[in-house]
């Protein structure tokens, strides 16, 4: 499994269907998204003002707000089998001890064979095969630079699929889970703070990514995840 950033405190990864983190001093805004999270905690947090030891599941569109000092985030497409791994868990989860490495964590989830497997091989549950080669075309801008989102209008799209604007959009909800509007911009937002990683400008992964600015790519990363892009990146690249 390749990763984007390591250190002994931080990590985290962007593979196809998923994001993983274990990040330091997290402090979110209250915010939602459309996507399955999974909160594993080495330490007392907070979740909505609640103090907590044990790990937590959020549902898609469920508005939280997290303090946590550390542990690992994990945010998963609703209809991959990491999305329904977590979907499926019981309400109290194990903590973790302070250790960013994946085999660490893939070695303390005994008993949750399924979420460990997801973890390791995480894969879309959709069938419908014009959908599958779509993903696969999303899923080069995780190794490669980032297609231009211009390219990923959905009457375009369905054109080329050959399917009405209404039937593709009907096809996206039914397979993924999200519509196709949200789950874009979740796309996006991992190609902008992937280059903002590398070492690119703000205004640079702004405009790779699609969005009008810098000050847009700010809001629409604070309001996905209740984080400022500086915060974004304290708390989850390595030191």
């Amino acid at each position: 499994m390749a990763e984007s950033s390591r250190s002994l405190q931080t990590v985290s990864y962007f593979l196809p269907g998923m994001a993983i983190a274990y990040g330091q001093a997290i402090d979110t805004h209250p915010h939602r998204h459309s996507l399955w999270q999974l909160c594993l905690p080495s330490d007392l947090y907070y979740l909505n003002g609640q103090p907590l030891t044990t790990g937590k599941v959020i549902q898609p569109n469920e508005l939280h707000q997290l303090s946590m000092p550390n542990g690992w985030v994990i945010l998963a497409e609703p209809e991959s089998l990491l999305g329904e791994a977590i979907s499926g868990l019981p309400q109290q989860l194990p903590s973790v001890t302070k250790d960013a490495r994946l085999e660490a964590l893939l070695g303390q989830l005994s008993g949750f064979d399924q979420l460990a497997f997801a973890l390791n091989h995480n894969s879309y549950q959709c069938r419908d095969p014009r959908l599958l080669a779509l993903l696969a075309k999303l899923d080069n801008c995780l190794q490669a630079e980032c297609v231009k989102p211009e390219q990923w209008r959905a009457k375009e799209i369905a054109f080329d699929l050959a399917l009405s604007e209404s039937r593709f959009l009907h096809l996206v909800k039914a397979e993924l889970g999200i519509a196709w509007r949200p789950y874009l911009l979740w796309r996006r937002l991992i190609c902008a703070v992937q280059a903002i990683k590398s070492g690119r400008s703000a205004t640079d992964a702004a405009y790779l990514a699609g969005f009008s600015d810098s000050a847009h790519l700010s809001r629409t990363i604070k309001s996905t995840f209740g984080m400022t892009s500086k915060q974004l990146l304290t708390s989850f690249s390595a030191r």
